[in-house]
């Protein structure tokens, strides 16, 4: 048993099964021949096999499907895009809305606090005004009694 195992294991070792296959067909490939008048053919020009000219055919439909499925998804990567842009632009105002608003609270505080100051101390200089002048007029009119008595 042993050796025959081993004399099948060499067999397939020297012959693989592979080595024996069939090679596969290449299917058959377009043709594109160029002829001139009088060449078993009416005319000057291009002949096609079928086989290139199913291959045009098809690649027409193709291409216009395949330029349509690009438009497609350039368009929408480009709507992506912008929508990204735009969330990202409406966040930035929003945090510029919520700075403004927070700076203008504090500014209306600060301005409670100053005018909440202003009113309890009280303003009313008008004494002080009235006895600088008052010495102010009797400073002036010593100044002039002595400089009309130093004149004379």
């Amino acid at each position: 048993m042993r050796s025959i195992t081993s004399i099948v294991l060499s067999l397939l070792l020297i012959f693989p099964v592979p080595l024996f296959a069939d090679v596969p067909e290449l299917p058959p490939q377009p043709r594109i021949t160029g002829i001139q008048a009088g060449e078993a053919a009416p005319y000057s020009g291009v002949l096609l096999n079928t086989i290139a000219a199913a291959q045009i055919f098809v690649d027409k439909d193709h291409t216009q499907e395949e330029c349509g499925l690009r438009i497609q998804f350039e368009v929408e990567k480009e709507t992506q895009r912008m929508g990204l842009l735009l969330d990202s632009m409406k966040v930035t105002l929003e945090s510029a809305d919520q700075r403004h608003n927070s700076i203008l609270e504090i500014k209306s505080q600060e301005i409670e606090r100053l005018s909440e100051i202003a009113s309890q101390t009280p303003n009313d200089y008008s004494m002080w005004w009235f006895a600088g002048g008052i010495l102010a007029g009797i400073g002036l009119t010593i100044g002039i009694a002595f400089a009309v008595n130093e004149v004379n």
